[in-house]
């Protein structure tokens, strides 16, 4: 789970081509695709961006939704 987390936040970074801590669609197209995906159920707040914490909610929802 720790290694999971360490390459979720170093993929993150490397997207966040401007280094404002958030992703845009179109950081998110070009270094997250699958976050692309389903950004607008990631962008809970409706703001056009998604931070790291929102990614990891998201995954954790899911997997809680696989069980």
């Amino acid at each position: 789970m720790e290694k999971m987390n360490a390459q979720l936040s170093a993929r993150f970074d490397k997207a966040d081509t401007d280094h404002d801590g958030s992703l845009t669609l179109d950081e998110a197209k070009q270094g997250m695709p699958r976050v692309a995906k389903n950004f607008t159920t990631i962008d809970t707040a409706g703001s056009g961006k998604i931070t790291l914490q929102q990614i990891e909610s998201y995954l954790v929802s899911r997997m809680g939704s696989r069980q």
